[in-house]
């Protein structure tokens, strides 16, 4: 796990603090060094450049040489306080009066070092205020170039406030604060982003950086930024304008790349063929500089002499562009219009084949339905044929009924009927007479399947009306107004309708 991971956020702002001011990339010995001095940041960055001054460097070199030849000049000195005390008493009154050789040697030998002292102590204020304005600027320049790299926080905010957008903005507000809100429209965005656009739009930008610091950003800022002939003249020209100041690291970036050395600063770019490159590629260039203070005719006439040198292929690019894009919207248009078309003709080839369809499936359910009709037909016919050959021989005896029936095409025909026949012999018979007077021979004729028949006539009695339902059990001598003898009437029913329904 690394250091930073056990330092708290003010923790990790004083090492930021201190690795700006000492220019240390070394995380462990700054951590180390704060620690040393209980993350006091004053005596931490002190004892870095007391330590690393070429004035404390000189006096540590100036002390060893006084050390080393104090050193070498004792074992000498020694042997003169020996000699001394061995001398005689009548000596001792001389010496106490006048130095030996030996002795005012020794005496003089640190004056050197003394003066070495003096001198130190005399330049020592000039070290500590050249190492304090070192640091000071030092502290202030990586504070404006230096990210954060020790806390996620500190770096978000930090990104936040380098965004170009909002670096834009803030440009536009503290502009339109000090001078007010008639100026060039500024673009609202990146350098790049301005550099990309004008590229992309075939426009003129002009570049206009300031320094806080000159004293002709105010007088330029209101006078000529702020000049309606400009702001008109570069609306009506179709100029971008992007503006920065260089106190912002973008701006700074942007001043280094166009080599601005003198502010206000404008440049006027434009899109131009490159003659370096054998392919001609087209790349944004610096057409026109105006360093220094301008009016706002100044501008305007500079302008008018770079469009007149530069305008002309940017108009040929802006004709090659619309007639490229007016192609494009040409075969778009095209597009779209065959696209419609081969969209209607498969819309009328869907209609047409569900017609077809349609139209297949009712022949084919025509088709169907009249097979059936001619099968029921045909089955009605064998089931006539098969009612004839059933029919049972008129009886001339026993318990009869005499009954008179007049047909649907007024023939008259007169039958007798057994008394415990059902009222559906009656039936029978007038749907198999036809048959039976064309004399059809019928023998072999047996009952189709699948097939219920329907009679299409019905039975009536005309006074009092009576209509005979086949389908009863009732016999001949239980229907009292058939017995002994009768009339009867066959009306016909529609066929047609009946078949239909069937």
């Amino acid at each position: 796990m690394s250091s930073l991971d056990h330092l708290d956020d003010h923790q990790k702002e004083l090492l930021n603090q201190f690795q700006a001011v000492t220019q240390s990339d070394d995380f462990e010995a700054s951590i180390s060094r704060l620690s040393h001095y209980n993350w006091n940041l004053e005596r931490a960055v002190g004892s870095v450049y007391e330590a690393n001054s070429s004035h404390d460097s000189a006096r540590e070199k100036l002390e060893e040489e006084v050390a080393s030849s104090t050193s070498s000049q004792q074992p000498s000195s020694n042997q003169a306080a020996a000699v001394t005390a061995t001398s005689s008493s009548s000596s001792s009154s001389s010496s106490s009066t006048s130095p030996s050789p030996r002795q005012q040697s020794s005496s003089t030998a640190p004056q050197r070092p003394f003066r070495l002292g003096l001198f130190s102590l005399l330049t020592w204020p000039f070290g500590i205020a050249w190492n304090i304005t070192w640091a000071i600027l030092s502290f202030a320049s990586r504070l404006l170039s230096r990210p954060s790299i020790t806390s996620s926080t500190n770096s978000q905010q930090q990104q936040q406030r380098q965004d170009p957008r909002t670096v834009a903005a803030r440009f536009l507000r503290e502009f339109e604060i000090k001078y007010g809100e008639t100026h060039a429209e500024f673009y609202q965005g990146g350098y790049s982003q301005a550099l990309e656009n004008a590229r992309r739009d075939l426009r003129f930008l002009l570049v206009v950086l300031q320094s806080d610091e000159h004293d002709d950003t105010e007088q330029f800022c209101r006078e000529t930024m702020t000049s309606e002939e400009l702001v008109n003249y570069l609306r009506e020209k179709n100029v971008l304008v992007w503006g920065g100041n260089v106190r912002e690291s973008e701006a700074f970036q942007v001043s280094s790349t166009l080599q601005a050395t003198t502010y206000p600063f404008m440049a006027i770019i434009a899109l131009q063929q490159s003659s370096s490159t054998s392919s001609g590629s087209l790349k944004m260039t610096v057409v026109d500089r105006i360093e220094g203070p301008a009016s706002p005719s100044t501008v305007i006439r500079r302008f008018d002499t770079v469009m007149q040198r530069h305008g002309n292929t940017l108009n040929r690019m802006r004709m090659e562009r619309d007639q490229r894009e007016m192609e494009r919207r040409l075969r778009q248009e095209q597009d779209q219009a065959y696209r419609e078309s081969l969209k209607a003709d498969q819309e009328k080839e869907r209609q047409a084949k569900l017609e077809r369809e349609a139209a297949a499936k009712a022949e084919e359910e025509a088709k169907r339905a009249e097979e059936e009709r001619l099968a029921y037909a045909e089955k009605r016919k064998q089931y006539v044929r098969y009612l004839c050959r059933k029919l049972p021989a008129e009886p001339t005896e026993g318990s009869v009924a005499k009954l008179s029936f007049r047909l649907a095409d007024g023939e008259r025909v007169i039958r007798k009927f057994k008394g415990d026949v059902p009222l559906e012999a009656l039936y029978e018979f007038v749907e198999a007479y036809p048959l039976l007077k064309s004399g059809e021979n019928v023998e072999d004729v047996e009952e189709p399947s699948d097939y219920k028949h329907k009679y299409g006539f019905t039975i009536i009695s005309p006074y009092p009306r009576t209509v005979y339902d086949p389908s009863t059990t009732k016999t001949l001598e239980e229907e009292k107004s058939l017995w002994p003898s009768a009339t009867l009437i066959v009306d016909i029913d529609d066929i047609e309708d009946d078949d239909e329904e069937e």
